[in-house]
């Protein structure tokens, strides 16, 4: 009974993997360029954030090292 219940279970995400379709939408092509817009202003201000990060580590363990701190 467990292992009968286990299969059943075992088969709803293929089935509805099987089932499911994806959906394309045609998009204006004003959308499209907002999106990649977005997506390289995005990565500009991620990769900002990250090289801030890094030079606040570098300088506080610099400060560490010479005795500043």
């Amino acid at each position: 009974m467990k292992k009968s219940v286990a299969l059943r279970l075992a088969a709803i995400p293929a089935y509805v993997l099987a089932v499911s379709g994806s959906a394309h939408a045609a998009l204006p092509t004003e959308v499209t360029a907002a999106i990649t817009a977005a997506g390289t202003d995005m990565v500009t201000a991620v990769t900002a954030i990250i090289v801030a990060f890094v030079a606040f580590w570098g300088l506080k363990k610099l400060g560490s090292k010479l005795g500043w701190l």
